[in-house]
């Protein structure tokens, strides 16, 4: 029989190192099994073949205020981090294509009346993640009813209502019409709310990028643990749990046996893992229900930032499809000049079906038409894409969502263990739940349940 160790981790991603790393501290045994080739989950750095710097193709920002785990390790492994961009004025493009530079009354596009009923829909659901209403002793709770209802329950115009379905789009990669308003409002909540999840300043979600990427963090936090911790290319098919312990069972046919197991993979994945005894009750209800959306990247790279010609700061908004938002993701010192392009929902579902000459042309003339049709937008020397719903070991991102109903019929079950089977992940987080922060944070949790679990009383090693 193989050796048994105190716990074995599924998954290599932040939440998974994270995890393995505080065990091992602790003096406890520990095996990473990781089915793809590399560390890192969603946080995946990509160089550019000119050798000028790299893009992050996976998650992508942090702050260095309220995402304090996160920050703590770029600062113990040296990780530079960069401000993100916000110098010049930011475009917005209105269904019939036309593009003004600031979304504001008076610009010919947008009356004073649908400006401001844009910031009152933005400022409840706010208001409304800042005092949680998710606890207990709140009178309403918003699950029973999709993000889309919400806003029309709130009297939102149409123009609130599209760019509310942006925000899903962008933010989860699911439409309005799919999401409990009630998983939004708490969703923003783990993020200080919705103005600071969205933020670019200090404070918010998108206010710094790593120089060198994100996987940096994974990177360095594999390089912690004791060789021959983690195995990549070793996807798990077959999970069984014994009264005193865990058999796991490779593709390849290896089981690995340990005393706690913790499983570190997307929610809406452990159907793809066959569980004996099968998950039941409110834990197989809340992960047979939640759902991944669809959400993609594309980065164009450039000789030079031809953006800031125009006075923009490289932040697009669109009502058009496919793009929903485009960000400056460059890095000046290394010479990288890049925007990324956000695509999800059900526009990028569309998208997604094109062959990739076709993606890229309709990508390339949403851009063309956000800035006037310059010819520098068809000049990229380098383009990246990632669709993470094609991914085979993610199937979608940032992180799993729940549709109206789910969350107040089983939600309580998310983070519950099963016997001897803990769960971890950027969605069990309380705290910054999608993003790294969420990761690293949920694996310290996990890890914390089973040291204190293997420390409190004797496990009988025989399985």
């Amino acid at each position: 029989m193989d050796e048994i160790r105190d716990v074995i981790v599924i998954g290599a991603g932040l939440s998974g190192l994270q995890a393995a790393y505080d065990i091992q501290t602790a003096g406890l045994s520990c095996l990473v099994l990781e089915a793809r080739d590399r560390v890192g989950g969603k946080t995946w750095t990509v160089p550019l073949a000119n050798g000028k710097g790299c893009v992050d193709i996976g998650a992508a920002w942090t702050n260095d205020t309220n995402q304090s785990k996160i920050y703590a390790l770029t600062q113990r492994f040296g990780i530079e981090l960069v401000q993100q961009n916000t110098e010049g004025d930011s475009i917005f493009q209105d269904v019939d294509g036309k593009v003004i530079m600031k979304m504001e009354a008076n610009s010919g596009k947008f009356t004073d009346t649908e400006v401001q009923d844009l910031e009152r829909i933005r400022d409840l659901i706010h208001d409304l993640s800042i005092a949680n209403c998710s606890k207990a002793g709140q009178a309403e709770s918003y699950d029973q009813m999709s993000l889309e209802q919400f806003v029309i329950s709130k009297d939102g115009c149409k123009r609130t209502l599209d760019m509310v379905r942006i925000w899903s789009r962008v933010m989860l990669g699911v439409e309005a019409k799919e999401l409990s308003a009630q998983f939004f409002i708490e969703y923003n909540a783990k993020g200080g709310g919705l103005k600071q999840l969205r933020s670019d300043s200090k404070h918010g979600g998108q206010y710094l990028r790593f120089r060198k990427g994100t996987q940096s963090i994974a990177i360095n936090l594999a390089a912690l643990l004791m060789a021959g911790t983690v195995l990549l290319s070793t996807p798990v098919v077959k999970i069984t749990e014994k009264y005193n312990g865990v058999i796991v069972t490779a593709r390849d046919g290896r089981t690995y046996t340990c005393k706690k197991l913790i499983v570190s993979v997307p929610t809406p994945l452990y159907k793809d893992i066959a569980f004996d005894p099968p998950l039941s009750g409110d834990k197989l209800t809340f992960s047979s229900g939640t759902q991944l959306g669809y959400y993609s990247k594309m980065i164009l790279c450039y000789s030079k930032p031809w953006w800031v010609e125009f006075k923009s700061c490289g932040l697009s908004i669109s009502y058009l499809e496919p793009i929903g938002v485009v960000r400056d993701s460059s890095v000046a010192v290394d010479g990288q000049y890049s925007l990324t392009c956000f695509i999800g929902g059900e526009p990028g579902r569309k998208w997604s079906k094109l062959p990739q000459h076709g993606r890229r042309a309709q990508v390339l003339q949403q851009i063309s038409r956000l800035y006037g049709n310059t010819e520098e937008v068809f000049l990229p020397i380098e383009i990246f894409e990632q669709e993470w719903t094609k991914e085979e070991w993610s199937k979608g991102a940032p992180c799993p969502v729940t549709s109206p109903g789910l969350l107040s019929k089983a939600g309580g079950a998310l983070a519950e263990p099963v016997g001897n089977i803990h769960f971890v992940g950027t969605e069990t987080s309380d705290v910054w739940s999608g993003y790294m922060e969420g990761a690293v944070r949920s694996g310290s949790r996990g890890a914390a349940e089973v040291i204190s679990l293997l420390y409190s009383r004797p496990v009988d090693a025989k399985l």
